[in-house]
């Protein structure tokens, strides 16, 4: 059973300090790694009420998945590509040179309530998670072997001591400002206005595609503004609003910061008319719409926000990580906080855990803030240019935004500027430039394509069951399908390749597919625990498999480290 804050010592545990997405999942993923850890929060273990946060891409949501152990079975809805409708008119769908439409980023919807519950649920039962409830951080040191937090609980001051602290204490996070660790941006970029309603719009029975997120721009019922509409499980629906920045501006300058709603223009009258106006235009786009009676809903939750985007200098400070919101604040429209607080925790968990299993130099734990830093950033440079379209300031911003619209139109084709997830997702490789990778073939440095494999007992899984225990090197074998388990366990390059892997320092597990995307047969692919591309040896480099592996986990192979004592490259 877990234990309490004082139920063992800490000296091989991680602390975490935040109890929100980006904490729980880190707590958890180092569990799976074999590492304790504990957790600190000054809440009391239950999940708050409401969220801005409702979209994972699909790579997040596996691996949100594969920390509780099926307590979200059914609690995602899976998306279509985003729609868009200027004023009464829908935009047309993007399409590729050959006509046919544009595959979009595979996304779900998950409240983050859901997602929190599930990981605490999950939390509550992991034998390596620590928990310290009511416990309020007010000081934090550290030297060069560990850090050491003082809270204050229930019983007064308490006082713990680790190799390693991740702060994903939010926003206004106490550890990074005990660090003066800066946190510069912008503040107050955008204002909204959500709530959660519950509705059964209708739906042809034999639709099978994935339900559609809508951005309404410039609509009747919001002129001069835009509504994301984003459906989610059993009926539910999370509408967005655009509000003026010039009504209700919260003090607070540093953060998002929550407030009330009231006052005109996001009154519960005004928020009660918003949702119907809504509702009855999703309604009338389905072709068995009742156009004589509004749709009937129930409100289940609504808040306002503000939206700023800021970016810590550093997201390692010594010994201390930050992670989600304490290291990055984006605009929803370019990333959703919760998508990029479990990114953080998977980038972080298998390193530390290699780290600290001595199996890997501390030079690892530096990747971290250099491929989670530069994420966070291309990111906020997206939300910048999004928010000239999305709210513009000036004449030249509007025209601008006229323009796009009118050029999305006429072409028959969405401009990516309309979509910036899209953007992301089409750019170069998340990671391009990262030490621990090898650079030479496509797709290095991004998320791996999620194929079919076949596992060294014989079974068949996707590749992203494979993922956040240890390396893993997929050989493209073409016709592997038809065979058994232990027949291509020992067929062709299998020997070697297995005897290859045996001898690297952290775990690794071979595995085939028949076909990887633009991959010739016999090439070898190295993936990295957090389901990034680290490696693309062609047919032949499989004599390189070690050197690559290596580097994946920040060490150097030999030969390397050779050169470098004699003064080499």
């Amino acid at each position: 059973m877990p234990g309490t804050a004082d139920s063992h010592a800490h000296r091989d545990s991680v602390i975490v300090v935040g109890a929100g997405p980006a904490g729980l999942a880190c707590a958890l993923a180092l569990a799976r790694q074999g590492v304790r850890s504990l957790l600190v929060d000054a809440g009391d273990g239950t999940v708050r009420e409401g969220s801005r946060s409702c979209g994972l891409d699909a790579a997040t949501f596996a691996f949100a998945a594969g920390l509780v152990g099926g307590r979200l079975d059914g609690a995602a809805q899976p998306w279509g590509p985003l729609r868009i409708r200027r004023r009464s008119t829908t935009v047309p769908a993007p399409r590729d040179a050959e006509g046919g439409p544009t595959p979009a980023p595979e996304r779900y919807g998950l409240p983050q309530q859901r997602l929190e519950q599930a990981l605490l649920d999950t939390v509550s039962a992991a034998p390596l998670v620590t928990t310290a409830w009511r416990h309020r951080v007010e000081a934090v040191e550290q030297d060069t072997d560990a850090v050491t937090v003082t809270a204050r609980g229930p019983a007064g001051p308490v006082r713990w001591r680790a190799p390693w602290l991740v702060a994903a204490d939010g926003h206004h996070s106490f550890v990074r400002r005990a660090l003066g660790v800066r946190f510069p941006g912008r503040p107050r970029v955008d204002r909204l206005l959500c709530a959660d309603v519950k509705v059964g719009l209708p739906r042809p029975p034999w639709e099978e595609s994935p339900l559609e997120p809508w951005l309404f721009v410039d609509p009747p019922f919001q002129r001069d503004g835009t509504v994301l509409a984003q459906p989610l499980p059993h009926d539910m629906w999370r509408l967005t609003w655009q509000l003026p920045l010039a009504h209700g501006v919260a003090k607070a300058a540093d953060a998002t910061a929550l407030i009330p709603v009231h006052g005109d223009p996001a009154d519960p009258k005004r928020t009660t008319q918003r949702v119907r106006a809504v509702l009855r235009t999703l309604d009338a786009m389905s072709p068995d719409a009742d156009a004589t009676a509004d749709p009937v809903y129930d409100m289940v939750w609504t808040g306002e926000f503000e939206v700023h985007q800021r970016l810590a200098r550093r997201f390692r400070a010594g010994r201390v990580l930050l992670a989600g919101d304490a290291a990055h604040l984006v605009h929803p429209t370019v990333a959703d906080g919760a998508d990029l607080a479990l990114q953080d925790a998977r980038n972080l968990a298998w390193k530390l855990a290699l780290v600290m299993g001595r199996r890997a130099p501390d030079r690892l734990i530096e990747t971290y803030h250099g491929e989670r830093r530069s994420a966070a950033r291309r990111r906020l440079a997206y939300g910048e240019d999004a928010l000239h379209f999305l709210s513009p300031r000036g004449p030249a911003q509007k025209m601008g935004r006229r323009l796009t619209l009118m050029g999305a139109r006429s072409k028959g084709t969405t401009l990516r500027r309309l979509d910036p997830r899209a953007l992301v997702a089409d750019s170069l490789p998340e990671y391009t430039g990262s030490p621990l990778l090898t650079p030479g073939g496509p797709g290095v440095g991004g998320p791996v394509q999620d194929v079919p494999v076949v596992r060294a007992d014989g079974r068949r899984a996707p590749l992203s069951a494979c993922l956040d225990q240890g390396l893993v090197a997929v050989l493209v074998a073409p016709g592997i399908e038809v065979w058994d388990g232990p027949r291509w366990r020992d067929a062709g390059l299998m020997p070697l390749l297995r005897a290859r892997l045996a001898e690297l320092p952290v775990a690794a597990e071979l595995v085939v597919t028949h076909e990887y995307p633009g991959a010739a047969a016999h090439t070898l692919l190295l993936v990295r625990p957090d389901g990034y591309l680290a490696a693309w040896l062609p047919p032949g480099g499989e004599d390189d498999l070690n050197t690559v592996a290596l580097r994946a986990v920040g060490r150097r192979a030999a030969e390397e480290v050779s050169a470098a004592a004699s003064g080499g490259p």
